[in-house]
């Protein structure tokens, strides 16, 4: 019998390998973890960055196909144990919830069907605007069911087609977007717990809710977040409150929870949320770090001081994965922006 440092080592898959979080926790989860990585992408991904630190193997097709996805992993490696999906970050854009849905779950439900059949775990990747709901204050990830909302005349979101819970808005102005995108992102969490659901004690699948993340990506991969700080500071977005997680604490939940074994029964929910920042703060330590102005206090949007209050506590997750978080926003932000400056991809200016 070969021995277990004979033995090839085991397999991780990503769905949507190229994007900016996927790159830094591929490379996390390989080099931490030892496990071998298969990148699994769209036909029209630019790879250039997926070097063989990131991924052994890149695989190109079409995500929502099942048997794409179970072929390249089946043919590439022995023993796939996760299924890790970045692709469903709301790209592109749609104008309506539904729309968004027709475009993001058919990649989801093809890796839930992948993995059911390769008899690994499934991590489905929430959007860190889905944070701000009702079925995550105060960092609850329970799958308890919600009454079904009274449809409001005021509300753009078609909520009496809600489902399982409701999204609750910020306090505050403009921040419909922000509540359209945590409700498509809530349904797509749901469609996960309902294939496990439906599936009892055969799929093995959770969803991992991540705050924003901020560190250095790898190639030309920068966040979201490095984008909006440079938007609020030109007062083209939103304050409200948020929490914010450095690229390899959100590595680290990600490979602890690889190393879980799950029963199938129920659809664990792990959120992330490092430390608490509303946008105006992250911004303004943004703009220090780059050494440019800073908004004076009756500039740019602020959050009201009941919103301001509003926190999110991800103990749970910590206390069961049995980690701790090594970075903060006052020691690493300044990484972030020094490499985005030495790859030319610096927005604040």
């Amino acid at each position: 019998m070969a021995t277990e440092s004979n033995e090839a080592p085991k397999c991780v898959a990503i769905m949507g390998a190229a994007s900016y979080m996927a790159g830094p926790i591929a490379k996390y989860i390989k080099q931490h973890g030892g496990y071998r990585v298969i990148g699994l992408v769209r036909a029209t991904t630019d790879c250039s960055a997926l070097t063989d630190e990131v991924a052994d193997i890149v695989c190109s097709g079409d995500l929502s196909d099942v048997d794409f996805l179970f072929s390249s992993i089946r043919n590439n490696c022995d023993s796939c144990i996760a299924i890790i999906n970045f692709i469903n970050q709301l790209m592109p854009p749609c104008e309506t919830v539904l729309k968004q849905l027709d475009n993001d779950l058919p990649p989801i439900m093809a890796g839930l069907e992948a993995a059911l059949q390769l008899d690994c775990l499934f991590i489905h990747t929430s959007g860190n605007f889905s944070i701000p709901t009702a079925g995550n204050v105060g960092g609850t990830y329970s799958t308890e069911l919600h009454a079904k909302p009274e449809k409001d005349p005021n509300s753009e979101i078609p909520v009496e087609k809600l489902e399982h819970w409701e999204t609750f808005s910020h306090e505050g102005s403009g921040l419909q977007a922000v509540v359209a995108l945590a409700e498509a992102k809530h349904r797509q969490d749901w469609a996960v717990q309902d294939f496990v659901t439906e599936h009892c004690g055969k799929s093995k699948a959770c969803v991992l809710i991540p705050a924003g993340v901020y560190g250095p990506g790898i190639g030309s991969k920068f966040s979201f977040w490095d984008w909006a700080a440079a938007q609020f500071l030109e007062q083209k977005f939103v304050d409200f409150a948020h929490a914010f997680i450095h690229i390899d604490d959100i590595a680290k939940v990600y490979l602890a929870i690889v190393k879980q074994e799950f029963d199938g029964l129920s659809c664990p929910r792990f959120a992330a949320y490092g430390e608490n920042c509303t946008v105006r703060s992250f911004s303004q330590l943004y703009a220090s770090i780059c050494e440019v102005p800073q908004l004076q206090d009756d500039q740019g949007p602020t959050s009201s001081e009941e919103e301001a209050r509003r926190t999110y506590d991800d103990t749970p997750t910590k206390l069961l994965l049995g980690i701790t978080y090594e970075h903060s926003l006052e020691n690493d932000l300044k990484d972030t922006v020094e490499s985005l400056r030495e790859r030319n991809l610096l927005m604040v200016k």
